[in-house]
């Protein structure tokens, strides 16, 4: 009896440690491949200064393009847009080109496609800094404050179906110079003369 005890116990254990191996993958975790977002610009994703400055409400499209990875992971693409622009000092203080913070423009779906977005749409809710540097006292953008070569930052967030969120080109703080913040994960539309 004491044998039959003796195996059972034995059986049981061994049983249980194999039953409770899990496959860890230390030190490297899986890994998992997601799209990329690119943005396609040409020489006409761009807003003239006269048509931002009239009484009209232009528009420009733009390309997203989303490549490789498993798509049928991803819920939606958010579109982020960020103002582009010089600070507005004091005369005499030198002006500095920044990104203000990010403010979501639209919701997609996980495909590549067109984005047609007008003036109006992409000022509101957008500032510029007022002070001497970019990381002063921002104050709403309006229309008639625009300037040649000024323009508008486009970034992008995966939403997972999972909950999860991938952020490409995040703007840490949301102040960034135009170079931290371009492509391929992130398109600028300009202002023309």
């Amino acid at each position: 009896m004491k044998k039959f005890l003796y195996a059972l116990l034995l059986a049981a254990s061994a049983l249980s440690v194999s039953a409770c191996r899990d496959e860890d993958n230390l030190p490297f975790p899986k890994t998992e491949e997601f799209p990329l977002v690119f943005t396609n610009l040409t020489t006409q994703n761009t807003f003239k200064l006269a048509d931002v400055q009239g009484t009209g409400n232009p528009t420009t499209t733009f390309n997203i393009e989303v490549k490789g990875g498993d798509a049928s992971k991803i819920e939606a693409i958010e579109v982020y847009r960020s103002f582009r622009g010089y600070n507005k000092p004091a005369a005499g203080v030198t002006r500095a080109i920044g990104t203000g913070p990010r403010v979501l423009l639209r919701t997609v779906a996980p495909s590549s496609g067109s984005i047609e977005v007008s003036i109006n749409d992409l000022i509101t809710g957008l500032t510029r800094a007022s002070g001497a540097t970019q990381t002063g006292a921002r104050v709403a953008l309006t229309r008639a404050s625009l300037e040649a070569n000024e323009g508008f930052l486009f970034t992008y967030e995966l939403v997972l179906k999972d909950g999860r969120r991938i952020v490409y080109t995040p703007l840490s703080g949301g102040i960034v110079s135009g170079i931290q913040a371009s492509a391929p994960y992130a398109g600028i539309v300009t202002i023309v003369q």
